[in-house]
């Protein structure tokens, strides 16, 4: 018994240093996770319940913050444009990106090339991304208005319609999301079993098929991803839509302003850090309640 005391010292001291050097690798990670999210998370729910303009000292108001969010016809506008904005562009870039993947999986010649292209708008900052399209959308000069102009005679105001403004917000989303989406699904057509597509081929099956029978089920859980990312970051939209806004003002910025547009106009134009945070805690439970929502019904379409 004591010669082997020694030996079983000697692995919990050799499992000891493997702690702590794993938790050396994970600190600088967790020192900025915690700081940079934890952090203000917390000091967001405490400030959501105060009256507070960032500077002088918060005034403690209970559930006002929450009360005069029911009332606010602003918000109201924001919550509306937000799941217009995240329901629309969310499903309409994945349809797109599925497709796509599927034909960019197929062997083409020159498939690497194409992959490349559908990339680059994710390697693109999106401020720059935002000010090419607002010039490919402006109605005097845009090259989009001139394609138009030519076919039907027709020059939408694109940026100043408050009923075009979310199309074009949309457009530009879906296209600057489809590439990281097409990269990600590749990734896992690339693990589909061909000898499945084989065999659905000697049953006489075609590529339609073949694409919603055997493609669309396999790689569920990759699309089930994308789904839970893309909405997140939906709803956490916001330089695409401060770009926009830029160049209206009334009914073309109410138009697009979102919940996330909001909460920046309100605490660093307005100075009301106390009622932006309380915007930021229903956005925070928003965006929880949806993605438990959607973890509880992909166990009807996800196929593991």
């Amino acid at each position: 018994m004591d010669k082997g005391r020694p030996q079983h010292i000697g692995k919990l001291r050799n499992r000891h240093k493997d702690w702590i050097f794993a938790y050396l690798f994970i600190a600088p990670l967790m020192i900025g996770v915690t700081t940079f999210t934890l952090i203000p998370i917390a000091q967001s729910f405490y400030y959501s319940f105060t009256k507070w303009n960032g500077v002088q000292t918060p005034v403690w108001t209970g559930f006002g913050n929450y009360i005069k969010l029911l009332g606010d016809a602003v918000f109201r506008q924001e919550f509306f444009n937000t799941f217009c904005y995240v329901f629309i562009s969310v499903p309409v870039s994945l349809i797109l990106s599925l497709i796509v993947a599927n034909l960019l999986n197929a062997k083409i010649r020159g498939r690497t090339v194409f992959r490349v292209i559908y990339f680059l708008p994710n390697v693109t900052m999106s401020v720059v991304v935002a000010l090419i399209w607002t010039l490919m959308f402006n109605s005097q000069f845009g090259v989009i208005n001139d394609f138009l102009y030519k076919l039907f005679e027709i020059r939408p105001s694109w940026l100043t319609d408050p009923g075009l403004i979310m199309a074009v917000v949309i457009v530009v989303s879906v296209w600057s999301s489809v590439g990281y989406n097409v990269v990600i699904l590749l990734a896992g057509l690339q693990n589909v079993p061909q000898n499945y597509y084989e065999a659905c081929e000697l049953d006489g099956a075609g590529a339609i098929s073949k694409f919603v029978h055997i493609t669309i089920p396999l790689v569920s859980p990759t699309v089930f991803f994308l789904t839970i990312t893309s909405t997140i970051n939906a709803f956490n939209s916001f330089d695409l839509v401060f770009m926009f806004t830029t160049n209206g003002a009334g009914p073309t910025r109410d138009a697009i302003r979102t919940i996330v547009y909001g909460i920046y106009e309100t605490g660093f134009q307005f100075f009301e850090m106390g009622y932006a945070s309380a915007k930021a805690v229903v956005l925070f439970f928003i965006i929880m309640l949806i993605t438990l929502i959607q973890f509880i019904v992909q166990k009807k379409w996800v196929h593991y």
